[in-house]
Formats: structure tokens, sequence, C-alpha cells
């Protein structure tokens, strides 16, 4: 018994001081390394050790100007974690994205495209997919973190087909897929919805490598299984659909699983539904929390996102967000600029650079459109060449010109030592 214990000791010691990459794939082989993973105790312990921060971008939106502010239980706990914002990218930007990797999506009003990595002040812009069609979602996934492979899909409405019967009696959706190896946009099938359905403009949520997002009428979830290149539609828990159609639902990861929260009559409880089996998509009410005592103080507060295992991002519409921990009652209050309106994202995130071309540079190091060249050299990262890894400078060097400069100057170099050499045999 002592030396399980001492075993188990020593895999927790040795899991504070891994990788996000390394702890995530451990929680997939263990449902007790899931477990202990996704503790209060171990996640503050684990940011510590790894120099790791996590939060949420809350957005905002007023007279149609995107903000942002970071929020961290960091910045009431341990440490004072550094001010991250967005105001290094060259315009204002709307996150569109976000992933556990300290990867963003942002886009412009005019549109322009940004994948940015915010810790270390990275930042290169994507081509546009088709934007004369309007965006009804949009959602981004980490496939590898290294090399660095991520993939981007986007739903769009797409324009009426008048000759075409069967248009108007399904809601269609447009769907392109970036991919950060080929660094292109591909067009896939068109989803079909029901006729009286649509997206909800909530960030998506990732989870067992699909995108997911809630429909706005019915309360189904629309999945994006990235990998298959293909979607697919389930429904919520059955007392769910029934009892809050319409109601104060959230569509949630909990511990690595899909989940959805939903508000009782009393609006001082909620419920948290969990998917246990995600191929047979069958749920599981995990827990009914009661945050009556936070009501009492903040009665427009909404569960937004589950931080961890015990704790719950509350937002409210007073510029304040509470970390809210539902098993000891823990309340933790920050203040922010702007009222929460416009999405909450998860951004977990080491310092180290990260190549956010995903090697294409390397590969491809003027692109396919020579015309916009100097223009893409523009978009790269700016910080210096210190701060570059081998891989990202050689991306940045990698360019005709500066061959050719590299190989006229080795060309007289060698010229120099042949004549020097043979000055020294004639004076000999």
């Amino acid at each position: 018994m002592e030396s399980h214990d001492f075993s188990s000791d020593i895999i927790y010691e040795i899991l504070t001081r891994s990788s996000m990459e390394t702890v995530g794939r451990c929680r997939l082989l263990s449902k007790e390394c899931n477990r202990i993973t996704y503790d209060s105790i171990f996640t503050n312990l684990h940011n510590q050790r790894t120099n790791t921060i996590s939060g949420y971008f809350m957005q905002s939106m007023m007279s149609n100007i995107f903000y942002s502010s970071f929020v961290s239980i960091d910045s009431t706990t341990w440490r004072s974690y550094p001010k991250l914002s967005l105001n290094f990218l060259p315009d204002r930007v709307e996150i569109q994205g976000s992933t556990n990797q300290g990867i963003l999506l942002c886009r412009t009003h005019h549109p322009r495209y940004y994948v940015c990595k915010p810790t270390t002040k990275q930042w290169r812009r994507i081509p546009n997919p088709k934007t004369r069609y309007h965006t009804l979602a949009t959602g981004m996934i980490v496939i590898r973190s290294n090399p660095l492979h991520y993939q981007i899909v986007r739903f769009s409405q797409p324009r009426p087909r008048c000759h075409d019967k069967e248009f108007y009696q399904y809601y269609w959706v447009r769907c392109e897929l970036f991919d950060s190896k080929t660094w292109t946009w591909k067009q896939l099938d068109e989803v079909k919805l029901q006729n009286h359905e649509t997206l909800s403009r909530k960030p998506a949520v990732s989870v067992s490598g699909s995108l997911h997002w809630l429909t706005w009428v019915e309360n189904n979830i629309i999945a994006f299984h990235v990998s298959k290149e293909s979607y697919s539609m389930f429904s919520l828990p059955l007392s769910v659909s029934e009892d809050y159609k319409g109601k104060d639902i959230e569509l949630v990861e909990y511990m690595g699983k899909l989940a959805v929260t939903c508000i009782g009559e009393d609006e001082s409880s909620m419920e948290l539904w969990v998917m246990e089996n995600y191929g047979k998509t069958e749920w599981n009410k995990r827990y009914k929390i009661n945050f009556e005592a936070l009501r009492r103080k903040e009665p427009d507060t909404r569960p937004a996102a589950f931080y961890n295992a015990d704790i719950v991002l509350m937002k409210q519409y007073d510029h304040r967000v509470t970390f809210f921990n539902f098993k000891n009652g823990n309340i933790d209050r920050l203040s922010l600029e702007n009222n929460v309106n416009h999405g909450c994202f998860r951004f977990q995130s080491d310092f180290e650079p990260s190549d956010l071309t995903g090697g294409f540079a390397l590969k491809h190091p003027q692109g396919k459109r020579g015309i916009r060249k100097s223009k893409r050299r523009k978009s790269l990262t700016k910080y210096s060449i210190g701060q570059l890894g081998f891989r990202q400078f050689f991306a940045l060097t990698s360019s005709k010109s500066f061959l050719i400069l590299l190989l006229a100057f080795s060309f007289f170099l060698l010229c120099f030592r042949f004549l020097d050499s043979h000055i020294i045999v004639v004076e000999d």
C-alpha cells in the first residue's frame, strides 16, 4: 500500500512539471490521471512549476468596436500574472477562436485574418476565406503542438439559389477549412439543417478532436469532426431539451468532456450534464450546483465556462466576472473595463515562441502568390532575431535574394583565399 502511494506521489510530481501537451496525453490514458490533473491544487501547482498561464479572454463590443480583457484566477492567488492584451497586432481585432495551446484566431473589420500567440506577441496573417459570404461561426483546433499544426473551420451563409427548390426547404451553411500545412482554405460540402434552425454565435467548444456549437431554436448540438472533415448532429439530454428549451443553456467543456449547463427555474442553481461516452452520446447529470449566495450579491450572474473540476467562471452584466469554487464556496471577483457581451474564450499558454506558419514558410518561403511576397514578409512575427529559434530564423532568411547574396559572398571569400594562398606560394 505504501509503495503504491509512493508511486502515485512520484507520478504526481512528474505531471506537475510536465508540459501541457504531455499532461493532455496522460489524461487520455487514465481516468485517475484525468481526475487529479483537473483538480484545483494540481492546476495551480502546474502553472507555477511550468510557467503556464491559464484564464480567459473576455470580449465585448461597443459602437461596432471590439474590446478584450484577459482574466485569470492566478491574479488573485499565487503570482502577479502578465497583463496580456492584443495591442501588439497591427489592427483592432475580434477574437474568432481560441485553443488550449495559446493560439488565437482573430479578424479585423477589413477583413483580415490573423493567428497569434499573445504570451510571445507573435502574429501571422493567413489568407482570407470567401469573405463575401457572411460569417455564421468560426472555430480553431490544434492538431499537434510540436511542430505546430492547426486547422480552422468557418461556416458562412450562401447566396440564395433561386432555381433550386431544395434550397428553400432547408437551412444551408457553407463550410470552409483552413489547414496550416497547406496554407490554403478548402471548401467542403454544405451543411444541411432544418429550415428553422441556425447556429449559435458563441465560441466553439473543442472536445475529442471536434468543434461544437449549439443551434438556436431546437437546442441541438452540431459537431464538426476535423479529421474526417464531416459533421454530425445530436440532441441535448432529454430533460434539458424539454424543460429548458431556449433558456439559459451553455455548451461548455468539463474535464475534457462535452457538457451543458442549464439554470433552474428558481435561478439560484444550475445543473451540469456531462457526455460521459462521446461515441455513444450518453449524458449524465454530474452536479446540481447551488449559487444562491452568489446571486444575492450578483443577481444577473450566469455560468460562462469551467476553469477546472472545481471552479466555474460566472459572468455578470456590470463589468465583472467571478471565479466560483462550487465545492468549497470560495469566490474571487475581478473587474473589467467593459461588459462581457461578445464571447468568453478559454486561453492556456506557455511563453515559448511557436512557428505560427506550421512549417509552411520553411517549405514554401515565398508562398504561392509572387505578387504579395513583400506583404507576407511584413506580416511575419515582429520580434528580434535573438528571440527566434533556428527554424523561425531560417524561415525569415530563405528568400531568393538572401540566397543569391550568400552565394556571392561565399564566392568572393573563396577567391580571396585562393589569391592569398597563391601570393604566399610565389614569395616562397
